[in-house]
């Protein structure tokens, strides 16, 4: 089985691009918001390479403590979790 490359330049890069829509649409619409420290799960996700179902289990479980967690309502709900490793 061989195994894939992964560019994690080009997927940081993808990540920074996700954010910087983020903000653009907060400020267009009257919201200040500092990404620099939150990460969307699916982000953290890729940045960190385990699956969105792990870290939404480390919510769950209080591995990633809840002042680490915020949930956007005004963005359908998005889940952001504060760039740190936990694990």
């Amino acid at each position: 089985m061989e195994k894939t490359k992964i560019d994690l330049t080009a997927e940081l890069e993808e990540i920074k691009r996700g954010q910087q829509q983020t903000l653009d649409f907060l400020k267009s619409h009257g919201h200040e918001l500092d990404l620099g420290e939150w990460l969307s799960v699916r982000d953290y996700a890729k940045k960190y390479g385990v699956s969105i179902q792990v870290v939404v289990n480390w919510i769950n479980r209080g591995i990633i403590p809840a002042d680490c967690v915020e949930d956007l309502p005004m963005f359908n709900n998005i889940r952001m979790v504060r760039d740190k490793v936990y694990k």
